[in-house]
């Protein structure tokens, strides 16, 4: 499994547990719009109106962090 999938998991499992927080989700995001290759998840992901699928639904196969 390469890093960049399992950080891809990680991002959305957290996004995944934040969502209800808006406060701390809004925070989590923009430490991920700091990365270049993340950014674009980020502001995808805060854009979002639902809770977002888990990663296997993105494509990502890495399961380390998933609940």
């Amino acid at each position: 499994m390469s890093e960049s999938e399992n950080i891809k998991s990680l991002i959305i499992s957290t996004v995944q547990e934040l969502w209800e927080d808006k406060d701390a989700l809004e925070k989590f995001l923009g430490v991920v719009r700091r990365s270049p290759g993340f950014s674009g998840m980020a502001d995808e992901f805060g854009r979002m109106t639902v809770r977002p699928a888990n990663a296997t639904f993105y494509g990502v196969t890495s399961k380390e962090f998933q609940a």
